[in-house]
């Protein structure tokens, strides 16, 4: 008998592929036997019979030295967050809590912030600054989100043209 921490000893004996029919059909229509590395891989079955087949494979395969395991992940203990945290721990949840279903990223919001600042009047330099842009004409990006800028533009021609003919009268 194996010792009880081996992989044999895990391992349950599979029953004869010939005994246990077909998978369902695959994207092209075919069929594979369950319990073979064809039903687990080409077939995509995660049944019991094809999972252990593929669970036996493996295991052959690491004993006579073919295959080696990954090594265990380890968690960084540098005191850095990881990459996606925020991604995954705070944004995706945010968004299914408040049910949106479309795909939004953090970038999305920075430019609406961006397009509503301007749209309320905020100044460009102004913007520039609270964004962090190095150039003036990166935060001159988001002025194409302006429906009615060539309204506002106009207004202000004609602001200043009434005021110099006021003062001529």
């Amino acid at each position: 008998m194996p010792p009880q921490d081996s992989p044999a000893a895990r391992l349950r004996a599979v029953p004869n592929p010939e005994t246990l029919g077909f998978t369902k059909p695959n994207g092209a229509g075919r069929q594979y036997r369950h319990g073979t590395m064809s039903g687990y891989n080409a077939g995509k079955c995660r049944c019991r019979f094809c999972k252990d087949a593929a669970a036996v494979y493996r295991a052959q395969r690491r004993a006579a030295g073919k295959d080696s395991p990954r090594p265990p992940r380890t968690v960084d203990t540098d005191g850095h967050i990881p990459r996606d945290w925020f991604r995954l721990k705070v944004w995706k949840p945010a968004l299914e809590r408040a049910g949106i279903t479309f795909n939004v990223r953090a970038h999305d919001m920075r430019h609406a912030h961006a397009s509503w600042l301007l749209a309320g009047g905020a100044d460009l330099q102004m913007v520039k600054e609270r964004l962090g842009h190095g150039s003036i004409s990166t935060t001159e990006k988001y002025l194409h989100t302006l429906p009615d800028a060539d309204d506002a533009v106009l207004d202000a021609f004609s602001r200043i043209r009434n005021r110099t003919q006021g003062r001529s009268a």
